[in-house]
């Protein structure tokens, strides 16, 4: 896959959850964390779900900034350095699709399938992407 295009895909799929988190942050918090009835929370239960939004808006915000970066990199000329900035990606991507699977595997929160598929679909991209430059 051209870098030029590899890149393009890698702003666009943390765009699309950054702007999720943004529109509807109270949705992800209540797939983690279900409760029967919103209306009959404790201040307790509402501090938590006030504070997961509040993640969620800033996950969204750090998604912005690597939208920016990776969007702003698609114009980097040089295979080598196009090269480091995809195993950079490749890296990232890895990381993060390893740090979903623990969460639910040694927090015993519920397994996030999307950004599990998103994130290691892009690694896997960024990695063959890297070894298909010439």
């Amino acid at each position: 896959m051209p870098y030029k295009k590899m890149m393009f895909i890698v702003a666009t799929v943390p765009l699309i959850f950054s702007l999720a988190f943004v529109a509807i942050p109270e949705f992800f918090v209540l797939q983690w964390y279900p409760i029967l009835d919103k209306d009959m929370l404790t201040e307790a239960e509402r501090l938590a779900l006030n504070i997961g939004i509040t993640h969620r808006y800033d996950m969204a915000g750090i998604l912005f900034m690597v939208v920016c970066f990776a969007f702003q990199s698609r114009n980097v000329e040089g295979v080598d350095n196009q090269k480091a900035i995809l195993l950079g990606a490749a890296i990232a991507f890895s990381a993060m699709c390893a740090v979903i699977i623990s969460i639910a595997l040694f927090r015993d929160i519920p397994l996030d399938i999307p950004p599990m598929i998103a994130t290691g679909t892009l690694a896997a991209l960024s990695f063959w992407s890297c070894s298909k430059l010439n």
